[in-house]
């Protein structure tokens, strides 16, 4: 399903361009759980989201306009798995004896986790995976700032 990201060591600063495929990596691994219905997957992957996200922002390595896209995108995924997360948290902490928390939260829980399927199977999911699988092999990164010094 998932093609293997290749680590890249380009131009890309080593400390950032490592932990950037890293958290790639780790978001992609949480895919098959949060799938299969682990509770706890879809925070874990929404938290790997968040730190992809987060050092995309680095405006002084990465081309704005490419990684800005992927924030996006990004942001969408969270989002689309945050009530997931949500409802699982509140569905491990209710009391298993409470007969009605079964069908108000366990229909709650459902609905949540019907919308994070929906996302992971769609074909903005897969394009976001193919997205930042290209970016981690090729980063667009900034271009330094010429100075100029004239004599005169």
């Amino acid at each position: 399903m998932l093609k293997a990201l290749e680590k890249t060591s380009q131009q890309a600063e080593p400390v950032a361009s490592s932990f950037l495929f890293d958290q790639v990596a780790a978001l992609l691994c949480y895919d098959p759980s949060v799938r299969s219905g682990e509770q706890d997957a879809s925070n874990a992957m929404s938290d790997a989201a968040g730190r992809v996200w987060s050092i995309l922002g680095d405006r002084k390595l990465f081309n704005r306009t490419e990684s800005e896209k992927l924030r996006a995108e990004l942001t969408w995924l969270a989002e689309a798995l945050g009530p997931l997360s949500k409802s699982a948290l509140v569905h491990e902490q209710t009391p298993r004896n409470l007969h009605d928390r079964g069908q108000a939260q366990g229909s709650d829980y459902e609905a949540a986790y019907d919308k994070a399927l929906a996302a992971l199977e769609s074909d903005r999911y897969f394009r976001l995976v193919a997205d930042l699988q290209q970016f981690c092999s090729a980063p667009p990164l900034r271009q330094p700032r010429r100075w100029h010094l004239y004599m005169g």
